[in-house]
């Protein structure tokens, strides 16, 4: 009597190939809500409401879209979404903390070595991130001097105090309020490379945060006119939602091209209350003290040298 009993490697076939295809949506779906965000600016929140996901899930997704690294290796890696998405974060630590160049070079040595392979866990990439993590978080002499000489904590801040960048990420201080300067060749920079979409890996400001989202969150950045749309992407690159624009005083009534005066772009973790404050100007005391009526403590400058209480500022 026949049957339609399957053997054992039926079974295996039948089932890796369902893998299979469950990998491809993934990437698919990654793949499209990455396009949609590039589209949509500054629709993402809606973007989420629309498809039924938080905003956390929502950047999961473009993470895992956005890496060309993963992109290019589908056959490569693991099908699971989880472990997707530790791989992206991995490769951001790698670009960070090793650069562009090196960091590309040491992500798929993982695979070269098979400390990467399809049938990785979840479990398996946390090992190698919180590797990495214990690696970038060695006491250095600079974190040492950071630590004793200025005596800076989450909870004890001296104002005044210059800390380079490298140094402040590594320190694991975080703020509520944050002032961004860039320099021009900065931008160019940034505008000129691929970390249009992506300048939080190269200049991690979003590691700065309080991760205690409850609490309102701030940063201002300032851009001349014609650099309006990166500042937008690089606030929202950081972790923030763009809000409003200060504009600088129109001398004319009719419209003028401004693409080479200074504008201040706004972003938060949440909506900015109705305020009637001003802004009188572009220069760096204005916007500190644009920035302390609005913000909470602890404040951070990026991209000058300020003398100010409670303040630290940071370059390089």
């Amino acid at each position: 009597m026949l049957t339609n009993r399957m053997s054992l490697d039926d079974h295996v076939k039948k089932i890796n190939l369902a893998k299979s295809k469950v990998k491809n949506s993934i990437f698919e779906m990654a793949e499209a809500i990455t396009n949609a965000v590039n589209q949509l600016d500054n629709q993402q929140k809606d973007l989420a409401q629309k498809l039924g996901m938080s905003r956390g899930t929502l950047s999961k997704w473009i993470a895992i879209g956005s890496n060309q690294s993963l992109m290019n290796m589908k056959n490569s890696v693991p099908e699971s979404f989880d472990t997707l998405y530790q791989l992206s974060s991995l490769d951001k630590q790698y670009h960070k903390f090793y650069g562009k160049t090196e960091g590309h070079k040491n992500f798929l040595k993982l695979f070269k070595d098979n400390l990467v392979t399809p049938f990785s866990q979840r479990k398996d990439i946390s090992k190698i991130l919180k590797l990495h993590k214990e690696k970038i978080n060695k006491p250095t002499k600079n974190f040492k001097y950071l630590n004793n000489e200025n005596e800076l904590s989450n909870t004890n801040y001296k104002g005044k105090s210059e800390i380079k960048l490298k140094v402040l990420i590594k320190s694991k201080l975080f703020f509520n309020t944050i002032v961004v300067v860039p320099l021009q060749e900065q931008l160019n920079h940034w505008r000129k490379s691929d970390l249009f979409q992506e300048i939080n890996v190269e200049y991690p400001l979003g590691d700065l945060q309080n991760k205690d989202q409850s609490i309102f969150q701030v940063c201002l950045i300032k851009v001349r006119g014609e650099d309006l749309d990166l500042g937008i992407k690089a606030l929202n690159s950081w972790g923030y939602n763009y809000n409003k624009v200060l504009t600088p005083k129109q001398p004319k009534s009719s419209f003028i091209d401004m693409s080479s005066d200074f504008f201040v772009l706004i972003g938060s973790n949440s909506k900015i209350k109705k305020e009637n404050f001003i802004m009188r100007s572009d220069e760096t005391i204005d916007l500190i003290g644009y920035a302390q009526k609005i913000g909470e403590q602890p404040y951070l400058f990026v991209g000058e040298k300020i003398n100010v209480k409670d303040w630290i500022y940071c370059v390089g």
